[in-house]
């Protein structure tokens, strides 16, 4: 994402200079109209805007502190930071703390910047942006945040890491949406419904979410392109759960997506696309996503869609209550759920069911949905896909029915009635 966001900025007669630490792609960014640097120190020299986009926050302190190479060694005076990166909360104040403090750099401003929208969106100039800081740095950021984001800038109130509590709460649903993807596109497989044909169906349908439309079609195809790195969402997943322990706030979603992501690190997919978790779910087959988007049909239409809708149940039942898991953790760490509401209806953590019940929870009354459902319907119709799962013992990590566990389907009317409460 770093490089696109670097290119646009070129395209938008910036002139950049950039630093990364793979070789490669220094040479790419050369070629594409930018100057190269081989250290961020070296990077920063005569920079108003430094825009810091890494993978984890440990990097972020590395790339601005370290002790021969960080760029606070060559910072210009008044120069503007632009942290992209997502970390936990705390991390933006405490590198505010540190140039105040450690470094007596309290001329520097600092922006809190995470950013979603993927490679794609980077390069066009169209990322959300969730912006926070004070509001002299937000004025100073604004000619570079307005060419990275377009219409996408949100400007969060709250100080220092408040646009990273929102990215939190989106990453509650990026991590279950990613998820949710590999077991439904597996359980279709397991179901002997063709594949292709089944994302066709599903992707526009009250299952459908922005990752399922995104990331499967990496999974019926021979792609070995890794466009999002398992290892990223599992580092996000971990700020989320991190933050729900300090907000002493349960996400029971959010905490079974952790260890099924743990289970794909294990397997050996952390630097694989995300894209390959579905393999773990079935071990034996690791290749049946794949093959049956390309063979002939099997079963007659009746039963074809019989099957789809056991897909569709399980998918529309988890974003509903991964919905309201966000929502509710949204309100808990105490950000503004309506404006919550609208950025996530336009980033990637979006879902047929965020938009379409989430206002429903906002305004307080929860009310039958599409074609009458009630929340008991839901869970009925959810049971159905969870049994038939059980027969061809298929894990849905993310429906888990088992009453002696915190699972699915004990806690979705609860959750639905905490975040009434909030």
């Amino acid at each position: 994402m770093g490089f696109g966001m670097a290119t646009n900025l070129i395209k938008r007669s910036h002139r950049v200079t950039g630093f990364d630490v793979w070789a490669p792609t220094l040479t790419r960014f050369s070629t594409a109209g930018g100057s190269t640097a081989s250290t961020p120190k070296d990077a920063v020299k005569d920079a108003q805007y430094v825009v810091f986009m890494v993978a984890t926050a440990a990097q972020i302190l590395s790339a601005l502190f370290d002790s021969e190479t960080g760029a606070i060694h060559a910072l210009e005076k008044g120069a503007t930071l632009i942290l992209c990166s997502t970390g936990p909360p705390e991390h933006v104040p405490h590198v505010r703390s540190l140039l105040d403090g450690t470094y007596d750099r309290k001329d520097v401003l600092i922006v809190d910047a995470p950013v979603s929208g993927g490679t794609i969106r980077a390069a066009d100039g169209t990322l959300t942006i969730l912006a926070s800081g004070p509001e002299d740095a937000l004025v100073a950021a604004r000619p570079v945040l307005d060419a990275m984001a377009g219409s996408n800038l949100y400007i969060i109130p709250g100080g220092l890491g408040a646009g990273t509590k929102v990215k939190m709460v989106h990453q509650v649903l990026a991590g279950i949406h990613i998820t949710m993807t590999s077991e439904a596109m597996g359980f279709a497989a397991a179901l002997g419904l063709d594949t292709k044909k089944a994302f066709e169906v599903l992707k526009d349908g009250e299952g459908g979410s922005w990752m399922f439309a995104n990331r499967t079609p990496h999974m019926i195809v021979e792609d070995e392109k890794i466009y999002s790195a398992l290892n990223i969402i599992v580092k996000d997943i971990g700020i989320v759960t991190s933050g729900g322990r300090s907000a002493h706030f349960p996400l029971f979603l959010s905490s079974t997506v952790e260890q099924v992501l743990a289970s794909g690190v294990s397997s050996g997919y952390g630097p694989k696309d995300d894209s390959a978790l579905w393999k773990i779910y079935l071990p034996q087959s690791p290749n049946l996503v794949l093959q049956l988007a390309s063979s002939p049909p099997s079963l007659t239409p009746s039963e074809e869609a019989a099957k789809l809708k056991l897909v569709e149940k399980v998918m529309a039942g988890v974003h509903l209550v991964s919905a309201v898991e966000a929502m509710s953790l949204g309100a808990k760490v105490g950000l503004d759920t309506r404006q919550l509401f609208e950025i996530i209806a336009g980033a990637a953590g979006n879902s047929w069911m965020f938009t379409e019940r989430t206002p429903q929870l906002l305004s307080g009354k929860w009310e039958e949905g599409k074609g009458g459902k009630t929340v008991d319907d839901v869970i009925a119709e959810l049971t159905q896909s969870l049994e038939e799962a059980s027969r061809l013992k298929y894990p849905l990590h993310l429906a888990d029915l088992h009453s002696d566990s915190p699972g699915f389907l004990s806690t979705f009317k609860p959750r639905i009635s905490r975040f009434l409460r909030l």
